[in-house]
C-alpha cells in the first residue's frame, strides 16, 4: 500500500521537474495513475480502509511545463529575394544536450523544406530563395524532442518585370508619315522602376503604373523594353510593339478592343475608345466620337475634340434603354470609323414584396424582391443577407430570424451600380413559453454525499442572466437548493444528510432557472444515510487451551454487503450475512470488539462492550 505511494509522489515530482514533456508522456503518466488508482480500488474492496494516514495521488498539470518552440512574429516584413534574415524564435520547456533547431520555408507546392542548417540556439539567419516571391510560410523545428512552431507569414517581394504593348493592349499598329503611336508599359515588382526602352529611351524612378509614352518613327519600327530594375534588383521583360509606318495618303480610321458582343453602358457613364488612324491627315485635325439614336440614324457628339487614340467619352444622361450605334470621326478631312452596337442599361430598381409572414422558432421563410432594369442585380438586407449575380426575377431570398424582425433593403443595383430601392417584409417568429423538464437519473440509489448528474432538457428562451440550478425536497417538504455545478444540458449537486429522514429514503430532485423563474418536473431517486451502519460482537465463552469458541457479528441500520475488522485483525469483507459467525482460538484470554465496520456508504459505528473468551489452565 504505501511503495504505491511513493511511486505516485515520485511520479507527480517528477512532472513538476520538466522530465517529461509532451502529450505522450503525459498520456503515460496519466495511464500509470489509472494503473495505481484501479490496483488501489481492487485492494480496498478485500481490506477495510483505516482512518489515519492518506496519500494524495492527485495529478496536478499546472506544475508540467510543455515543450514548444515558438517563432517570433515576421509578418511585417517585404524583403527581396535573395535577402538575408534573421528568425527570431524562444522556446519553452526541456531540450536535449543534442537538439538543433532548423528554419523551414514554404515551397512553390506549399510544402515546408528546410532553410537553415541546424543551430543550437535562436536568432538564426537565413537566405531567402531567389526564386519565390509572394507570401510564404516560415516557421522552427526543433530535432530532439521533435517541436514544430507556429507557421509566421513573411512576404518576399517579386523581382521586377516590365511588359510592352501598345496603348489599347495590342501589339501592332499602323500610322501614317509623321504619326506617332502611343504605348505603354505594364510594370510589377515594388515600385519605384527604372527601365530602358530599345530606341534608347531611360525611364529612371517612376512611380506611374502603366507608365505611357509614344514613339513617331519614320519607318517601320519595333520596340521593347531592354531592361528593367527597382529596389530589388534587374528583372525580366517581356513584349515587342510593332510600329507599321504606311505610306497611304488615304486616311482611315479603324476601332480597336470592340468587346465581342459591343459595348455595354450606363447613362451619364464615361467610357474610353481606342482606335487606329492610318493615312494623311489636314492640320488642325481632330477626332470625336459620336451616338446614334435607337433607330442607329441621328449621330450626336459625346466626346471632347481630341487629336490621336484614345478618347474619353460619355453617354448622355437620360438615354432610354436600347440599342444604339457608336462611331469615331475625323474633322480634316471627314472620315467616319465603322460603327459598334453599343447597349444602354438602365440604372436598377428593387422592391421587396410587403409580407408578413410567420414561422415557428427555427425555421426559416423566403422574402421576395423583384428587380428591374439591367442586370445582373445584387441586394443587401437590413440584416446583413447578402446576394449577388441574380439573373432572374422575382427573386427569393432565404431568411432565418431568431426574433420577430422586420426587414428592409439596405442596399441593392445591377449593372450600372446601386439603384433605386424599396419595400418593407415582417417576419414573425413564435417563440414557444419556457418549460424545464428534469431527467431521470442514472444511478436510482445513491449514497449521501455522491455528486449526481441530473440531465435535463428546455423549450422557449431564458435570459442571458440566467442560471439552472438543482432543488431537493427537505425533511419538511420544502424545496431547497442544492451546491450546483453544470452547464445547459446536465447538472451536478450533491445530496447532504440534513435532507435526510431515514437510512434510506426516497428523494425529490428538479431543476429550475432564475430568469425567468421556471420550475423544472422532479424526478426521484433512493438516498442511504452515511455512517449508518452498526456492528455489535456477542459469544463469550469459557474454553480449554486449544479449544475454540463462536462470535456473532450482528448488524443494523446499514444496508449489506459489510465488511469490518475485529480487535485481533481477522478482517471480513462484504458479506451479506447477518449475523455473521465465525470461530475463534485464544491461546490466552482475549476480549473481542468489532473495531471497524463499513458498508456501501462508508464507516459505521461499532459497540463498546466486548465479547470475552476465556481461557482456563486448570
Amino acid at each position: 500500500m504505501y511503495h504505491k505511494f511513493i511511486i505516485s509522489c515520485f511520479v507527480v515530482t517528477w512532472t513538476s521537474l520538466g522530465l517529461w514533456s509532451g502529450s505522450e508522456n503525459i498520456g503515460q503518466l496519466k495511464s500509470t495513475q489509472n494503473a495505481l488508482r484501479a490496483d488501489t480500488i481492487r485492494k480496498d474492496t478485500l481490506k477495510p480502509t483505516l482512518i489515519g494516514l492518506q496519500r494524495d495521488t492527485t495529478f496536478k498539470p499546472d506544475t508540467v511545463i510543455k515543450t514548444e518552440v515558438r517563432i517570433g512574429d515576421l509578418s511585417y516584413l517585404s524583403v527581396c529575394p535573395g535577402s538575408p534574415v534573421l528568425i527570431p524564435f524562444t522556446t519553452a520547456g526541456t531540450f536535449k544536450e543534442d537538439n538543433k533547431f532548423i528554419v523551414q520555408i514554404t515551397n512553390a507546392s506549399g510544402k515546408f523544406v528546410n532553410l537553415s542548417e541546424p543551430a543550437k540556439e535562436g536568432p538564426v539567419a537565413v537566405t531567402l530563395p531567389t526564386n519565390r516571391s509572394g507570401s510564404v510560410l516560415v516557421r522552427v523545428v526543433s530535432t530532439n524532442p521533435e517541436i514544430i512552431s507556429k507557421p509566421t507569414r513573411l512576404t518576399i517581394l517579386p523581382l521586377p518585370h516590365a511588359r510592352m504593348e501598345l496603348i489599347d493592349g495590342s501589339t501592332n499598329t499602323k500610322i501614317g508619315p509623321g504619326q506617332a503611336a502611343s504605348y505603354r508599359v505594364m510594370l510589377t515588382g515594388a515600385a519605384p522602376w527604372s527601365f530602358t526602352v530599345s530606341d534608347g529611351t531611360t525611364v529612371t524612378n517612376t512611380l506611374v503604373n502603366p507608365f505611357t509614352a509614344q514613339v513617331a518613327p519614320e519607318q517601320t519600327s519595333s520596340f521593347k523594353v531592354t531592361s528593367v530594375n527597382n529596389t530589388c534588383g534587374s528583372g525580366t521583360t517581356s513584349g515587342e510593339v510593332v510600329v507599321q509606318v504606311s505610306q497611304d495618303t488615304l486616311p482611315v480610321i479603324a476601332l480597336k478592343a470592340i468587346p465581342r458582343v459591343g459595348f455595354r453602358l450606363c447613362t451619364a457613364t464615361p467610357f474610353q475608345i481606342n482606335f487606329s488612324a492610318t493615312g494623311k491627315y489636314e492640320a488642325g485635325n481632330g477626332f470625336i466620337v459620336q451616338l446614334s439614336d435607337t433607330t442607329g440614324q441621328n449621330f450626336k457628339n459625346i466626346s471632347e475634340l481630341i487629336p490621336q487614340s484614345p478618347i474619353m467619352a460619355k453617354t448622355p444622361a437620360g438615354l432610354e434603354p436600347g440599342i444604339y450605334k457608336l462611331r469615331v470621326v475625323s474633322t480634316f478631312p471627314t472620315i467616319m470609323s465603322d460603327t459598334v452596337d453599343v447597349a444602354i442599361s438602365a440604372p436598377a430598381k428593387t422592391v421587396l414584396r410587403r409580407d408578413t409572414l410567420q414561422i415557428a422558432e427555427g425555421e426559416s421563410t423566403n422574402l421576395t424582391l423583384d428587380f428591374s432594369g439591367g442586370g445582373p442585380w445584387f441586394v443587401l438586407l437590413s440584416d446583413g443577407t447578402y446576394q449577388n449575380d441574380i439573373r432572374t426575377t422575382p427573386y427569393t431570398v432565404k431568411v432565418s430570424p431568431l426574433n420577430p424582425t422586420a426587414y428592409t433593403i439596405t442596399s441593392a443595383g445591377g449593372f450600372c451600380g446601386v439603384g433605386d430601392l424599396s419595400g418593407t417584409a415582417f417576419v414573425n417568429v413564435k417563440i414557444p413559453p419556457p418549460t424545464i423538464a428534469t431527467g431521470n437519473l442514472s444511478d436510482k440509489t445513491i449514497c449521501s454525499g455522491t455528486e449526481i448528474t441530473v440531465p435535463f432538457s428546455t423549450t422557449g428562451r431564458f435570459n442571458n442572466a440566467n442560471k439552472f440550478l438543482v432543488q431537493i425536497k427537505d425533511t419538511s417538504g420544502r424545496w431547497v437548493y442544492l451546491p450546483t455545478i453544470g452547464g445547459t444540458s446536465s447538472l451536478r449537486a450533491k445530496i447532504l444528510p440534513p435532507y435526510l429522514k431515514d437510512t434510506l429514503s426516497t428523494q425529490q430532485v428538479r431543476v429550475i432557472s432564475t430568469d425567468p423563474l421556471i420550475e423544472g418536473t422532479p424526478t426521484t431517486l433512493q438516498v442511504m444515510m452515511p455512517n449508518a451502519a452498526q456492528a455489535l460482537v456477542t459469544g463469550g465463552a469459557v474454553i480449554r487451551p486449544g479449544g475454540a469458541a463462536r462470535l456473532r457479528v450482528s448488524f443494523k441500520n446499514g444496508l449489506p454487503p459489510w465488511s469490518f475488522v475485529l480487535s485481533d485483525g481477522t478482517t471480513i469483507n462484504g458479506t451479506f450475512i447477518n449475523p455473521y459467525q465465525l470461530t475463534v482460538n485464544p491461546r490466552t484470554t482475549t476480549e473481542y470488539k468489532v473495531v471497524m465496520v463499513n458498508n456501501t456508504c462508508g464507516t459505521g459505528t461499532t459497540d463498546t462492550v466486548p465479547a470475552v473468551i476465556r481461557v482456563e489452565t486448570n
